[in-house]
């Protein structure tokens, strides 16, 4: 890390009107990220804080990709949803989901209620979708009693760790999606698209690109492809985004793949833009990337991390206990 980031990092953020100051840090310096900014002083406001430095919060966020404040008592849904109006009026909508979700609020979900002892595997907020959302922002209210760590990975690292092969293939050929929506496996078109009307979802599908085929009544097949490999606007960062490796066949678990008779009945799946598929191999090689360029930290009440949506790649571990984790993204 350079000595000019060192510096931006390890010194005391200047007070602001409300006398509050934050400190910061880098959570891993070996890792390089993310920032943590601990509330110092008497006063709790970090919404203050962050209105009254924008530009450091900004540079921040786009150098290291994600910043952790702790210590400033977010930890109510109203507390969060009254942080995320200095970003926007109204937050986006958990559309074209993948996973079940709740609202708690006004677009603001508890994280995906996917069975807790399992894990989720590494992806960017849905960087599947042809409108992707900038940035996702989570909050802890309850922590687990064990694990339910979020973990966080730097996809400028994913991408270097990634052979020149699997790289160039990558960039060259992009992902081609496909998702099975049933109500038997994985999410109804219904829960998907947050609708009952099907010329509704046939309008979505245009606006995006997505080529959808109605298999029967309760079956639509969904088709589009997109980049894998990104420059991202505002830093000129080159990052690994994309979700080919979350919804490949080969990260299923064992036993779900046992039931399954073909490809055309999974929930999703993944191939190379000119479909061809993705190796075993090639989906074993993201999944040491990401394994190398990830790190976790145990959720403590009121916690607030703001991400990168697009520098970082988020996960979840498997927990024992109650786990509140909300998250709103823009």
């Amino acid at each position: 890390m350079s000595s000019r980031v060192n510096r931006l990092l390890s010194t005391k953020a200047p007070t602001a009107a409300n006398g509050k100051s934050v400190d910061f840090s880098i959570m891993s310096p070996e890792m390089g990220f993310p920032v943590l900014g601990l509330s110092t002083g008497s006063g709790k406001n970090l919404k203050a804080w962050i209105d009254e430095n924008r530009e450091e919060f900004k540079t921040k966020l786009r150098s290291q990709g994600g910043i952790l404040f702790r210590g400033f008592g977010i930890d109510t849904v109203a507390k969060f949803q009254d942080l995320i109006k200095l970003f926007v009026d109204k937050p986006l909508e958990y559309k074209m989901r993948s996973s079940p979700r709740y609202a708690v609020g006004d677009n603001v979900y508890h994280t995906t209620t996917y069975p807790s002892e399992y894990s989720i595997n590494m992806h960017s907020e849905s960087s599947y979708d042809p409108n992707h959302p900038s940035n996702i922002v989570f909050c802890c209210i309850v922590p687990a009693e064990e694990q339910g760590e979020t973990p966080i990975a730097d996809n400028r690292k994913v991408l270097q760790y990634l052979s020149d092969a699997t790289r160039q293939k990558f960039v060259d050929l992009g992902v081609k999606y496909v998702r099975n929506l049933t109500k038997s496996l994985g999410l109804p078109w219904q829960e998907v698209f947050q609708t009952t009307d099907k010329n509704q979802v046939e309008e979505i599908c245009a606006e995006k690109g997505i080529t959808c085929n109605w298999a029967d009544e309760d079956k639509l097949v969904l088709t589009w492809t997109k980049k894998a490999v990104w420059d991202h606007p505002h830093t000129g960062d080159t990052v690994w985004f994309n979700h080919g490796y979350f919804f490949n066949k080969y990260t299923y678990d064992e036993d779900f793949l046992s039931i399954i008779e073909s490809d055309d009945d999974l929930p999703n799946n993944t191939y190379f833009g000119d479909g061809s598929p993705i190796s075993k191999e090639e989906i074993e090689e993201i999944r040491q990337a990401y394994k190398k360029a990830t790190f976790e930290f145990p959720w403590q009440t009121g916690d607030v991390l703001f991400l990168d949506n697009m520098l970082m790649a988020h996960g979840r571990n498997p927990y024992k206990g109650d786990r509140k984790i909300i998250a709103s993204i823009f």
